[in-house]
């Protein structure tokens, strides 16, 4: 069977009742209340993103300065802030200033979850705005001694904690609790715009884009279009040629343009900047 283990040192953290701080694991159950003096030196796997295949994952903030992005949504966390994380999504937090950094993660079985409250919470975005009259993180360190110290058996403590919370899930559930408005819903967009305009002059395909965001064809063309109401191979295709218009502009070549934009043949460079632009490349004639 399983067993849990306990980290030693109590902390103080404002308002939050909690002190002790614990881990424990058990049947795909993982809780933890964690706190990093030095978040930046701490190389954590959630730096990066991952997801969970089987397992919804409830993650409270209590301190520090970091942001949390799931999927294509973000927001810069604020004590409180909770981020239900459903199976599969791609989430990461990025750190943003190394100080003691303090948060609670929850991670559900997701046979344990019940397909209405999954349903449910799919429907609302992955954050909340804990209200500080509900006191379910308050306690939930002490409710974890508690149970030890009574010499339950793993199996008593996973039932328990799974209860309390399935009860915070519940809760979440209910129309009156505050969802809270990401940053920006277009995160991975971004990311895409970004990295094809640091990349203009290397060949960017599909395959390339999926291999440096981790991501499917089908969801990356459907964020994309979503977002901007283009496919990404032409927006791929524009910021090209308005690069190429520039350097023509500025005396290039054209057959020098279509290479250092890594068309292995001219008449497919030719064929896209007229598709974009509209007349020839300036120049061509003297390629």
């Amino acid at each position: 069977m399983g067993s849990a283990a306990r980290t030693g040192a109590a902390v103080a953290h404002g308002d939050w009742r909690g002190k002790g701080m614990f881990s424990f694991k058990y049947l795909g159950m993982d809780v933890s209340h964690n706190l990093l003096d030095r978040p930046m030196e701490a190389g954590a796997e959630w730096h990066e993103d991952h997801c969970h295949e089987k397992c919804i994952e409830i993650y409270a903030f209590l301190g520090g300065s970091a942001k949390m992005v799931v999927e294509n949504r973000q927001k810069v966390l604020e004590r409180g802030d909770l981020a239900v994380i459903m199976p599969y999504a791609m989430h990461r937090v990025e750190i943003l200033d190394d100080v003691p950094y303090e948060f609670m993660s929850f991670k559900l079985p997701s046979a344990f979850i019940s397909d209405l409250i999954a349903d449910r919470l799919k429907g609302q975005g992955p954050f909340f705005k804990w209200p500080e009259n509900v006191v379910f993180l308050n306690f939930m360190d002490e409710f974890y001694e508690t149970y030890r110290a009574e010499g339950d058996s793993d199996e008593m403590v996973y039932l328990g904690l799974g209860a309390w919370m399935t009860a915070m899930l519940i809760f979440l559930c209910r129309k009156d609790v505050q969802c809270d408005v990401p940053e920006t819903e277009d995160v991975l967009v971004t990311e895409i715009k970004k990295f094809v305009d640091d990349n203009l002059s290397a060949k960017i395909t599909m395959k390339t884009l999926c291999g440096r965001f981790h991501r499917s064809p089908s969801y990356i063309e459907k964020q994309f279009y979503r977002s901007t109401g283009e496919r990404i191979m032409t927006y791929v295709r524009k910021r090209k040629m308005d690069l190429a218009e520039f350097l023509l502009a500025n005396g290039a070549k054209a057959s020098d343009v279509a290479k250092s934009l890594s068309y292995t043949d001219y008449s497919s460079f030719y064929k896209a900047y007229v598709s974009v632009k509209g007349t020839p490349p300036t120049g061509s004639q003297g390629k």
